[in-house]
C-alpha cells in the first residue's frame, strides 16, 4: 500500500536528487578544464583547431567527447592523425600529425595547392612550407590514374642516385601524350601512361650509362618499354 501510495512521489524525488548530484558533479572543479596542451601543430592555429573540437578552458571534461573531437579535427586536410589525452584534474593533451608536402600541385583552374606523398590535396601554399617543391601542371582534363603515375616517378626519385627528387622540377600531366618530366638543368624525359617503375628503371639505366661516357642526355622518350629515344646535349 505503501509503494502504491508513495511510488510515483519517491521516484520524481530520486530523480530529481540525481540530476541535482549530477550538475553539482559535472562543475565541480575537478572536472573543469584549466590547461588544453597541444603537441606536433605547425601548419593548422590552436584556435581553429580548439574550435573545431569545441573545447575551451572552463568547459567540462565529463562532457568533453574525444571520438567526436577527433572526427572533426579529422576533416581537416592538414591533420593526418590525432591523438587526445584527458589528465585529470583539468587538463586535456592533444597530440597532432601534420601532412606534409610532398609536391606542388598545379590544376587545369590555374589553381595551385600542396600534395601530400598520397595525392591528398592539403592548401595553398604557405610561408612555413614554401615553393621548393616539384611541380605537377595539369595539361588537360584531371585524371586520378595520371597523377598516381606522376607521384609515383617522384617517390621513386628519392631512391636514386641518378635522377633525385631534387632534380626535378615539373611534371606535366596530359592526357593525350601522359607523363613528362622536366629537370632543373632543363632535361625532358617523356615516360606516357602505364608501367612507370619499369620504364624508370631503364630511364636509370640510360642516365648512368650516359654518365659513363661522359654524356649528358638533353631529352628521353621511353614511352615504348621495348625502346628509348635518346638526344645528348653537346
Amino acid at each position: 500500500m505503501f509503494l502504491k501510495k508513495y511510488g510515483f512521489l519517491t521516484i520524481v524525488v530520486l530523480t530529481y536528487c540525481c540530476m541535482v548530484a549530477l550538475a553539482v558533479f559535472y562543475r565541480t572543479d575537478y572536472f573543469l578544464i584549466e590547461q588544453v596542451e597541444v603537441k606536433g601543430l605547425k601548419t593548422v592555429s590552436k584556435k581553429e583547431l580548439l574550435r573545431r573540437m569545441g573545447i575551451r578552458p572552463g568547459y567540462s571534461s565529463m562532457l568533453f567527447s574525444s571520438k567526436d573531437a577527433r572526427r572533426e579535427m579529422l576533416n581537416n586536410p592538414w591533420i593526418k592523425r590525432v591523438g587526445i589525452k584527458r589528465e585529470l584534474p583539468g587538463k586535456v593533451t592533444i597530440e597532432i600529425e601534420e601532412e606534409r608536402p610532398f609536391c606542388l600541385y598545379l590544376d587545369q583552374n590555374s589553381n595551385l595547392v600542396y600534395l601530400s606523398e598520397e595525392g591528398k590535396k592539403l592548401g595553398a601554399p604557405n610561408i612555413t612550407y614554401g615553393l621548393d617543391f616539384p611541380v605537377l601542371i595539369s595539361q588537360g582534363i584531371e585524371g586520378r590514374e595520371l597523377l598516381r603515375n606522376a607521384i609515383q616517378i617522384l617517390k621513386l626519385s628519392l631512391e636514386s642516385s641518378v635522377l633525385s627528387w631534387n632534380e626535378i622540377s615539373e611534371i606535366n600531366l596530359d592526357s593525350i601524350y601522359g607523363l613528362s618530366v622536366f629537370t632543373r638543368d632543363r632535361r625532358r624525359i617523356d615516360f606516357g601512361f602505364n608501367n612507370i617503375a619499369v620504364k624508370w628503371n631503364r630511364v636509370e639505366k640510360i642516365i648512368s650509362h650516359s654518365r659513363s661516357i661522359n654524356l649528358t642526355e638533353k631529352y628521353i622518350n621511353i614511352n615504348s618499354e621495348s625502346t628509348g629515344v635518346v638526344s645528348f646535349k653537346f
